[in-house]
């Protein structure tokens, strides 16, 4: 969040001189009294043919700054205009003309006129806070605004307010320690004001020291409780800081001051986002769009939120909007692809990450996420080209050599697989998933041992990791540690019981080593929770014929035309392993491998349950050497012939 600092509202000239002693005269300098009761004043004054010409030129410029005063910038300035005419060394007129023109907004005018007044007067420090204001705010010109501020302050070393706009500019221009000098000197000068603590506190926060960030917003908050901005920026600081809890209480107190801050929300959901209190984000950042429906932040954040909570389709449609709002936010694109990617709808998802990297082509996540998309498509040489380009835009990004050292173990490029691992560790030693997938290349390798212990490291990091208990539990079973590796599975299950995945892993599992009815009930659960996932249904279906119950697939919503489909009809007795074969061949070597692999592993099951053994062995074996060691066939393989006592 980046907020403005606090300035100075226009400075205005000091009093004009003053009139002979009049009741019109004194009621049209009275600047105390309403606009309107000055003009007409003013105007008496300046109609009665009795005043002289200098009290004249008074009128006018009194009953300038009073049609300023009343938004009337035009007359105010044919006022100044006459003053000038009448004494063309008039200051004061110059430089109130200078300032009604920038109400204007005729910054350059307003330029000329305050140039105009120094001229005439060079000791006038109002002027040069003025022009300086103008060089800060409006022309962004940090070096010309330094030295305006500069020359009034050296002209009137006591105006605190001159001292505010100083430190404004260093700031700006990013010379912090300057900035920090000059509004440390406006807090000496006016130490009851809580803005000057405020712009004290932003110079800290940008030099990076939320602590003293955090004395000096207090230090406004204690003069001004209700000062908004303070408790926003405190609440940042003490984000900063890692205090979540007084960081959200911050953002309480500025919501209770002014409810009608999007960001503030948003920023407040954000933490509740980082304590894993879904609920409570969303309901942030539904307020925050209820504030500002036009805010495709906070529908992109309430879209990732609803990721995490395994909502997919609203994830979408937040992510929609926020691209309705912003057709170039390359973010939500990503973010929607990856809820694409969570449906199943790949294609869907490498066309957003493609839009998010036209976009901004030096953005690293779409890469990465492109790369699990093609790798679910079978398309190892892409993704690894598509980590190849995240890893060159960001060198220090560990996720994408984890992504790759996945790909090359898919490729049985193990060695490559593990110098990718090992790449991601050192980049982020805390990083559970990297040590999860050197676990598994243990496990390929047959290092059970290590394996174990790169799981039980991810564990460490993060009790939470559902994947470090999986893989731990299949290096278990590998291991044939089996009593540990149900310990993992069900804490599988228990952390995470939305997943389907962790349904199927301990499914497999019991239904070789464990008990028939509890593998029926975990790949019936997966099944129903992925109920067009072709797969699932296919184990389901397996467990329930095992324990002599009717088949599910016909009536299950299958892809009827694609890979594995072939593989349904045969368990449906519809085709023979022959054909399944056949229908296994692909233009794609890499695909046809896999197919052909699961064509073997799936037809010895079929073998096996007509209490064809000998025929199946084979048929597990070939499924064992050609199969990708990530494919959950492997281990099925491996374990089935170990439980026929016809192990390798």
């Amino acid at each position: 969040m980046r907020r403005h600092f606090t300035c100075l509202a226009v400075l205005l000239a000091l009093g004009a001189p003053a009139m002979a002693a009049d009741s019109h005269m004194d009621v049209c300098a009275n600047d105390k009294l309403t606009p309107p009761n000055r003009i007409v004043a003013c105007t008496n004054v300046i109609e009665d043919k009795a005043t002289s010409a200098s009290d004249r030129e008074i009128a006018y410029f009194d009953r300038g700054n009073a049609l300023d005063a009343n938004g009337e910038y035009d007359r105010a300035i044919s006022d100044y205009d006459k003053a000038i005419e009448l004494d063309p060394k008039d200051a004061d007129a110059f430089n109130n003309r200078g300032l009604t023109w920038s109400h204007k907004k005729d910054y350059d005018r307003a330029l000329a006129d305050y140039s105009g007044a120094i001229e005439l007067n060079p000791r006038f420090s109002l002027a040069y806070a003025n022009r300086g204001l103008i060089w800060h705010s409006q022309k962004r010109d940090e070096d010309r605004a330094i030295a305006d501020f500069s020359k009034a302050i050296s002209l009137e070393p006591q105006t605190s307010d001159v001292y505010n706009l100083l430190g404004n500019a260093y700031l700006r221009k990013g010379d912090y320690d300057s900035a920090i000098t000059s509004y440390s000197q406006a807090v000496f000068l006016d130490p009851e004001n809580p803005d000057q603590y405020f712009n004290l506190g932003l110079a800290w926060t940008s030099k990076g020291n939320p602590e003293r960030a955090i004395a000096d917003y207090s230090q406004a908050i204690s003069l001004d409780a209700k000062h908004v901005d303070a408790y926003r920026w405190r609440a940042d600081a003490w984000v900063k800081q890692g205090d979540a809890d007084r960081a959200i209480s911050d953002y309480d107190d500025a919501i209770s001051i002014d409810p009608r801050d999007a960001e503030t929300f948003r920023n407040r959901g954000d933490l509740w986002f980082g304590k894993k209190d879904y609920d409570r984000a969303i309901a942030d950042y539904g307020q925050a769009i209820h504030v500002d429906s036009r805010d495709a932040v906070a529908y992109n954040d309430r879209g990732w939120t609803w990721s995490q909570k395994n909502d997919a389709d609203r994830a979408i449609a937040d992510f929609d909007k926020a691209i309705s709002i912003d057709p170039t936010y390359a973010r939500a694109y990503n973010n929607r692809g990856l809820a694409w990617s969570d449906k199943g709808d790949l294609d869907r998802a490498i066309s957003d990450y493609g839009q998010a990297i036209a976009i901004d082509p030096k953005y690293a996540q779409p890469y990465d996420n492109r790369g699990l998309a093609l790798m679910d498509q079978g398309e190892y040489d892409r993704a690894i080209a598509d980590y190849n380009v995240a890893i060159l835009l960001d060198a220090g990004y560990a996720r994408p050599h984890k992504n790759r050292g996945a790909a090359w173990a898919r490729k049985g490029q193990l060695g490559y697989a593990m110098a990718d691992y090992d790449r991601a560790i050192m980049l982020s030693p805390d990083y559970a998933g990297a040590y999860v997938g050197r676990c598994r290349v243990w496990v390929y390798e047959a290092q059970y041992n290590r394996a174990i212990s790169d799981c039980s490291q991810a564990i460490h990091l993060d009790v939470f990791y559902t994947p470090a208990y999986e893989t731990r539990g299949l290096a278990n079973v590998y291991k044939t540690a089996y009593s540990d590796a149900f310990v993992d599975y069900d804490e599988a299950v228990r952390l995470n019981p939305t997943s389907a995945g962790v349904y199927q892993g301990r499914g497999i599992a019991r239904f070789y080593i464990g008990s028939p009815a509890g593998a029926q009930a975990d790949l019936e659960q997966g099944a129903k929770m992925l109920p067009k996932d072709a797969y699932y249904a296919i184990w389901a279906d397996l467990a329930r014929r095992r324990n002599g119950q009717p088949s599910i697939l016909h009536d299950a919503e299958l892809e009827k035309t694609k890979w594995p489909a072939p593989l349904v009809r045969m368990l449906l007795g519809e085709q023979t392993p022959e054909a399944v074969l056949a229908a296994a061949d692909d233009r794609d070597a890499t695909k046809k491998s896999e197919q052909v692999c699961e064509a073997n592993f799936y037809t010895a099951e079929f073998l096996r349950r007509q209490h064809r053994d000998d025929e199946a062995v084979p048929l597990y074996r070939l499924a064992l050497s050609e199969c990708p060691r990530d494919f959950i066939e492997h281990p099925a393989a491996m374990t089935a012939l170990r439980v026929m006592g016809k192990a390798p």
